[in-house]
This record gives C-alpha cells, structure tokens and sequence, in this order.
C-alpha cells in the first residue's frame, strides 16, 4: 500500500475542513503541530508512530469515527492520505450540541458529503451511520446518496440508525437498492421503515437485526426466503406480522425483544396482536421485555437447545405457560420469568394438572422473588426437571408485585403470617417446607447459584427467613448438591451484605450443609466459616 500521489493536482483531503469546508492550508502542518510532534520525538529523534507499516495505520484508524481519522491529515504529508483507505466507516453525530442543531447538521451533512468521494478503498467491511436529527424527511435523499455509495463498494457490514422525532412523524424509507444488495453479510437497521412495494432479496445476509420497524407477514416470508444464508434474527420493539415460520437449516439464532407499535406514518395497522412461531433449525431463542396484550404461540422448537422465555405480559391467556414450556421442552438450558411460576403455582392450588415434561432441561435459572406461594410454583416445575443440575435463582426484589396479598404493607397484615390461607390450599398435602417441598426431585442438582435483592427495608426480614427456608429445603433434598453460591444484587449495599450473611448462618447452622461448597459472591459481614 503505497499513499504517495503522483499529481500535485489529485483531489486531496486536505481540501477539506472537519466541517466539511474548503481549507487547502489543512495539507500544511500548522506550527502548533509540528512544535508538538517534534517535542514527542525529541527522547529518541524518532516518529515511532509513523514509522508503523501502512497496513497498520490504516486499521487503527478504521476504529476511530470518521471525524476523528480524517483530522490525522493535517500531521505531516507522511498522514495526508491514509485515512482514505479505511473500510471500517463510522458517521456518528450521536454526541452533538442539540442547542446549536442548525449548525451541527449543516456541518454534519457537508462533512459526509465531501468525505465519502474521496475514500479509496475497493470495499468497504463496515459503514455505521448514526443520525439523529430532526426533520430526518428533509435529508432522505442526502442519506440515499450516502448509502449509494456505501453499496458501490459492496459494503458487507452495515449499521443504520436513522431516528425520527414527533416533530418529523415520517421515518426513513429504505431503499431498493439497500433490500436487495447482495453483497450485505450483516445488517442493523433502526428506526427505518421498509416500503410496502420494497422486496427484501439479501443473499448473502448471514445477521440481520431490526429495531422499531413495522413489518408485515409478506417482509417475514420474503427474509424467511429470500435470505438463504440467514443465522440469526433479531427483532426488538417490532409488530405487524402474525407468522414466523423460520424453515433454513442454517437460521440457528432467533431473539424478539419488546413488542410496541411504533409511531408516525408506519401506514394502517389491522388485525389481533398475536403471532405464531415455527422454527424447527433453531438453537437458541430468546423471548424478552415487554409484550402486553400479545399471544405468542411457539410450534416446532425441535432443535431448541437454550430458551430464555424472560418477557412480561399484563395479562395471560388460558394454559400459556403449559403450552409454552411444552413447546422448549427439548432444550437442555431454561429461563423462565416470576409469573410464569405463579401461573404454574395457580393451576396447583386449583389442582388442575400440570403437564411438564422438561426430561432434557439440565440448566435451570428462575428470575422470581422467593415467597411461599413461590417455593410451591417453583417445587412444581422442578418435579418436571428430573434431571436438572444446574439451578440459578435470580431473587429480585421487584417481583413480589406478583402475589396479589402476598406482601401488604405492615400496617395492613402481618409479613410473617400472610399468605398462610392460601397457602393451605393444597389439601391434604402436609406443608412441612423441610419433609415434602423438593422431595425426590433433585436427585441430580449439583450446583446452584442465588442471586439476591433482599434490601428493601419493609420486607427484608420475611424475604431473609424465605430465603433461608428455600436453600436449607434445597440443601435438605439435593443428596448430590456440590456447591452453593449466594451473590448480593448490588455489592455495595450494606443491607444485601448484611442479609446475605444471616443467610449463610443459617445454612451454616444446618446439618445438611456440611459437605457442601458454600461460596458468597461479595462483600459479607459476621461469618465465621468452618475451619477458620
């Protein structure tokens, strides 16, 4: 790689300011420049960085935003040329001075518009585009032009991040010659909106992410066939399709995160908010954040090695959870969320069977606030997992919402007595924590992991005792268990310390715990561990 040109008259970099503006001075080191560049090479009279092979400098400053690398032109002659090889483009106006916004778009707009011409490189591996300016509308042909050019080169990893404002209600609209570029390996897309004539053909598209679109079942069917080389969807903050049918052997990876009807003109939307999926090549899905209202129906999961089905509802629909769990049950790694047990919990006391057959689930993390309604939800689906051996708890805090009359104020019910009547739903079941809750269906686990959030003041001492009773009726019944970790939520905070260490007191105290590796994760108070 050679920067050197042979014309004095070849367009140079230097023309240009990083606003954009004509500056032919720039070619000329400023004396401020150079009195620093000779002050840093006066121990050993060298320029080391200089001295770097152009193969080198060119990849540092493929990692800098495009600003930051065409500055470099103004060090020395040696410098006036590299960054016009780059391939790794980033145009980011993400940190600007909203306060001036004229100005910074003006400049914004004129630097990528004298930059962009003057790169060199044959292809480009990644161009990132950032914009977040109001009234987006008004530059879509400037950002078409931009993306053109990026196409021209056969770019291969392309972020767009386009926002739009309540001011602007009319996003981005990509173009056709973006939805049906071959040579896209990897594709990120936000805030953009996929016209209803646009066919969506990316060949070589292997990672495609898209963020705050609208998309109908007819844009799912054409990336279910039109993307034969396709490994992983993700799709966050999305809505319109009602069928997911993801059928190439190759598409292994599939995550949906939050579902919302985005705003502006996105065009009319009709239909219930509800959709099915059917993959049976995929590995690992991942359901989480918000979707309220929504009905998600799971079909052939054939392949499924890891589920994580962390999302929240407002509402559930008749037998969801039992269908759900049924639908990953041949994966070997499960994540389910707080009312997912509840759930389970309500079809016991009602005494309603409960189907679960989870024979392959050998990794198991429950994210649910320990309560007693809890412990029985959660001794449900572990009768389902006889062959668990790896169990993480995530003992947040903020799910003890979940239990209607669960956790009143105190001056409402008394923590330690409440939830005793419903609890004594089961009948003729004997409620002993320590002789039937876990009986006989650990015979497996053999490490467990508890992440906990006992700080809240008002129910620290009930969670704490819970928490207690939990672990030594795990420790009881898991003959096999090998090592216990306790983890404090927030390692800074006193009162999670403080719980933490009652807790390994407890267990400490118990006979059961005497073979066992009982390790806390963060900083403890008062314990004094055997052997010391």
């Amino acid at each position: 790689m050679n920067f050197e040109r042979e014309s004095e008259q070849d367009q140079s970099p230097g023309c240009f300011d990083d606003d954009g503006h004509t500056k032919s001075q720039l070619l000329e080191n400023p004396p401020q420049e150079k009195v620093k560049i000779e002050t840093e090479c006066e121990v050993t009279g060298i320029d080391w960085i200089s001295k770097l092979p152009d193969d080198l400098i060119v990849r540092i400053l493929s990692h800098l935003p495009i600003q930051d690398a065409f500055r470099t032109a103004i060090l020395s002659k040696r410098w006036q040329y590299p960054w016009t090889c780059i391939d790794n483009l980033i145009f980011d106006n993400t940190y600007t001075d909203w306060a001036d916004r004229v100005n910074v778009i003006n400049k914004f707009v004129s630097f990528t518009d004298n930059v962009l011409p003057l790169l060199c490189c044959s292809k480009i591996k990644k161009f990132t585009l950032y914009f977040r300016f109001c009234l987006v509308s008004s530059y879509s042909s400037k950002i078409d032009e931009w993306l053109e050019i990026a196409l021209k080169k056969r770019v291969e990893d392309l972020d767009l991040e386009i926002w739009y404002y309540d001011d602007d209600p009319f996003p981005y609209v990509l173009p056709q010659a973006l939805c049906s570029c071959s040579s896209i390996i990897k594709f990120r897309c936000e805030f953009c909106r996929i016209p209803e004539e646009c066919v969506l053909n990316w060949t070589s598209l292997k990672s495609l992410t898209l963020k705050y679109l609208f998309l109908r079942d007819e844009h799912i069917e054409q990336i279910v066939t039109n993307c034969p080389q396709l490994e992983s969807l993700k799709l966050c903050e999305f809505c319109g399709f009602h069928r997911l049918h993801l059928t190439s052997p190759k598409c292994s990876r599939l995550e949906l995160i939050d579902h919302v009807h985005p705003g502006g003109d996105w065009g009319s939307f009709g239909g219930d908010c509800s959709f099915e999926i059917v993959a049976p090549y995929i590995q690992h899905l991942k359901i989480s954040g918000h979707f309220d209202g929504v009905e998600i129906r799971l079909g052939d999961l054939s392949s499924l090695v890891h589920a994580d089905l962390t999302f929240s509802v407002d509402g559930v629909f008749d037998k969801t959870v039992e269908l759900l769990l049924a639908s990953v049950r041949c994966a070997n790694e499960l994540m389910v969320p707080c009312w997912f047990i509840e759930m389970i919990y309500v079809l016991a006391v009602e005494k309603k069977a409960v189907s679960l057959l989870l024979l392959k689930c050998k990794k198991l993390t429950i994210n649910s606030w320990i309560s007693k309604k809890a412990i029985l939800g959660i001794d449900c689906l572990l009768w389902s997992t006889p062959y668990l051996e790896n169990l993480t708890i995530i003992h947040q805090e903020g799910d003890f919402y979940a239990w209607d009359g669960e956790y009143n104020s105190s001056e409402e019910k008394d923590s330690d007595s409440s939830g005793d009547e419903d609890f004594d739903l089961w009948g003729d079941i004997s409620l002993s924590l320590h002789e039937n809750i876990f009986k006989g269906s650990l015979q497996n686990l053999k490490h467990v992991e508890v992440t906990s959030n006992c700080c809240s003041c008002l129910h620290k001492a009930n969670a704490t005792k819970l928490l207690s009773e939990f672990l030594k009726s795990l420790v009881e019944h898991a003959k096999n268990l090998e090592k216990l970790v306790i983890a404090p939520w927030h390692k800074g905070c006193n009162i999670s310390s403080t719980n933490i260490s009652n807790v390994i007191k407890n267990l400490l105290a118990f006979p059961g715990a005497s073979n066992i590796a009982i390790v806390s994760l963060g900083s403890i108070s008062s314990v004094d561990f055997p052997g010391e």
